[in-house]
């Protein structure tokens, strides 16, 4: 998979007329039920660079690859969970009107590596091969366009891990799937290309 990412962003990146390159920073936590003890957070950053965006149009479609970090602490902060992954926006919808954006992004993502797992848990998540390290998700963007190549707005980005894992060493515990993430800042810069 990632060699097929890295082909399509080397394609795109001949054919496009209209790049972008955008990086976020926000909240990571877990979002849906869990038997952790006293969950918080820790800080989500994303890089990805994006092709085909019209920034003059009012309903727009465009795509994304990038790199980003998510996770969450528990422990009361003491310990932390943080997990990498290259993902791929293979649609993105906007509607801009009076510099004003709104953005969908559903995307998959790739897992390339953890820290603050267990053995079991790092097993399960990155070391097998059924497939147990991809991820799916959704992103959510309001901001505004101060100029042709600058974008400012708040972000909200979720992970959804369809295969999870334990949070102790005993072999028959069931897999725990989490829905992780929260609300950030993203800026954005229009290449002129």
């Amino acid at each position: 998979m990632q060699r097929i990412i890295l082909a399509f962003f080397f394609f795109c990146v001949a054919q496009a007329n209209a790049i972008y390159i955008s990086t976020s920073i926000g909240d990571s936590r877990i979002q849906s039920k869990n038997k952790i003890y006293k969950p918080g957070g820790i800080i989500h950053c994303a890089f990805e660079a994006g092709f085909f965006n019209e920034s003059d149009d009012i309903v727009d479609f465009k795509f994304a690859i990038g790199i980003d970090r998510f996770g969450y602490s528990h422990s009361d902060g003491d310990k932390s969970v943080s997990l990498w992954e290259v993902y791929l926006k293979p649609v993105i919808f906007s509607i801009t009107k009076h510099n004003v954006m709104f953005e969908i992004a559903p995307y998959l993502g790739k897992l390339l590596d953890a820290s603050g797992l267990t053995d079991n848990d790092n097993q399960l998540l990155l070391h097998t091969p059924y497939g147990k390290h991809i991820t799916m998700g959704n992103e959510y963007r309001l901001g505004y366009n101060i100029n042709e190549s600058f974008f400012i707005g708040l972000t909200a980005n979720y992970h959804y891990l369809p295969y999870g894992f334990h949070h102790n060493e005993h072999p028959n515990v069931k897999e725990d799937k989490y829905l992780m993430g929260g609300w950030g800042l993203n800026f954005q810069y229009n290449l002129p290309w």
